[in-house]
């Protein structure tokens, strides 16, 4: 008796889709595995961010808003200027980073005065640094021009 050509190919065909399930199978499961876990990270990625402070609870300014905090760095500013008889020549907001406030400072007068109300500027509390600065020499005295950080 002789076999058909479609026979031989049908039990051919089985018996490779036999073979091959196993491999198949794991490729099904591996590619069920890595669809939960993107759907897992796309669904951590729309949660809100978490914000973790960028100081410690006691040197950040506590401000609302940058601008608030911008004005709590001017008064500052104007406080120790007008105790060291140094002249405030400028002082505006600049852009930050979120959760950080920068304010552009230039201020003449003494050389020891400038020197003082820096020192100072930065040993109170709240937080607040010279991020960049320059001293150079004018009529009478130095000019500070510098970018003073603090966290929000």
């Amino acid at each position: 008796m002789r076999v058909p050509p479609l026979a031989l190919g049908t039990g051919a065909g089985l018996l490779v889709l036999a073979l091959l399930a196993p491999a198949t199978g794991t490729a099904l499961g591996e590619l069920a595995a890595a669809r939960t876990a993107r759907s897992q990270l796309a669904l951590a990625a729309a949660q809100p961010e978490r914000r973790t402070p960028l100081a410690a609870a006691g040197v950040a300014l506590g401000a609302p808003d940058a601008a608030a905090g911008r004005a709590a760095m001017m008064a500052r500013l104007q406080r120790l200027a007008k105790a060291g008889g140094v002249l405030v020549e400028e002082t505006s907001g600049m852009e930050a980073p979120q959760g950080l406030v920068v304010l552009r400072v230039r201020v003449s007068g003494a050389e020891k005065a400038v020197f003082a109300l820096a020192d100072a500027f930065e040993r109170e509390q709240p937080l607040m640094r010279f991020r960049r600065w320059s001293i150079e020499p004018v009529a009478g005295g130095v000019r500070l021009a510098a970018e003073a950080v603090a966290v929000q």
